[in-house]
């Protein structure tokens, strides 16, 4: 065989065409190929304000937060029964401060959207959607505190046993935000942005088809499902009169001035929404309370001192 036959001959390349490089053919190759998403590119899912079960048409949102009052109301059981509370007590009280939180959640809606309303009748308008927790939690305050008063209970004791039910309601009822697409916040580029793809009868207040928001709606659920469980914990051991229900405000209010700020809604005074200026009171109003009882603490042995003198 001769030499020459034994040495590495370049293929021969058609006519024609020009000869591509490797490192060039794999480039091509390589920015051909469309690059996977990130798994937690964002979350989605079809929201669903209502669906018809026969003739009926059942609410989401309502069902939602109906278990969840009774979900709450039954854990409260759990605390006021030791405490020598009956059942029927405690179901009056809880049935009148359903009806404050009823009207508390639309007054404070109303107040806080009052530019958008065209007329008196929008301010009773429910069936248009608006209700602000806090406002019922508020008003479920006022009304139940009430009605305790007249059935002779203590309501700072009573606020205590009630605090880990609150929480329990409230993360129920933001499962029920999610379901309907409620509470929808600023645009964000976050993975864990939720994608809004439409769905059942939306809600009128909806991004654009596309759009990824801040889940505000399960911001909040992950803090009050985190308080639920500190709060059952917490109660484990005895505590002061007020203890409990301070920890569930100083949580929570805390955390809706914070989650605030990724949502649309408006903002009256210093930037601020109504339940962030709400928030930031009642933060004021714990802190200052939970300050006296700890300085009439602190002077109650010298003024029991002076007296025994």
């Amino acid at each position: 065989m001769r030499p020459e036959l034994l040495e590495a001959r370049p293929h021969a390349q058609p006519r024609g065409r020009k000869r591509i490089l490797p490192s060039r053919a794999l480039h091509r190759f390589a920015t051909s190929v469309q690059q996977p998403e990130p798994v937690l590119a964002h979350i989605s899912w079809k929201v669903v304000t209502g669906f018809h079960v026969g003739p009926l048409m059942i609410r989401p949102h309502g069902l939602l937060i109906a278990v969840g009052f009774l979900a709450g109301a039954r854990l409260m059981q759990r605390y006021s029964r030791p405490r020598g509370i009956s059942d029927e007590t405690l179901s009056r009280v809880l049935w009148w401060a359903l009806i404050g939180g009823l009207v508390g959640t639309r007054v404070a809606w109303d107040l806080g959207h009052w530019r958008e309303m065209g007329s008196v009748l929008d301010l009773v308008a429910i069936w248009n959607g608006g209700m602000s927790l806090l406002g019922g939690l508020i008003g479920a305050v006022l009304v139940g505190g009430f009605v305790a008063g007249r059935e002779k209970l203590s309501i700072l004791p009573l606020l205590d046993m009630a605090a880990p039910g609150i929480a329990l309601g409230i993360a129920i009822g933001r499962v029920s935000d999610l379901v309907i697409g409620d509470h929808l916040g600023k645009p964000t580029t976050l993975p864990w942005g939720f994608r809004f793809v439409g769905g059942v009868e939306p809600l009128a207040n909806v991004p654009p088809i596309g759009t990824v928001v801040h889940p505000v709606a399960l911001y909040d659920l992950i803090l009050t499902s985190v308080l639920l469980f500190v709060l059952i914990r917490f109660m484990r051991k005895p505590r002061e009169d007020g203890s409990t229900i301070a920890v569930f405000t100083l949580w929570y209010a805390g955390g809706r001035v914070l989650t605030d700020f990724f949502r649309t809604d408006p903002r009256p005074l210093l930037g601020l929404t109504g339940s962030q200026l709400t928030s930031i009171v009642a933060i004021v109003t714990v802190v200052v309370a939970l300050w006296w009882r700890a300085k009439r603490r602190s002077t109650a042995p010298t003024a029991a001192a002076i007296a025994r003198t």
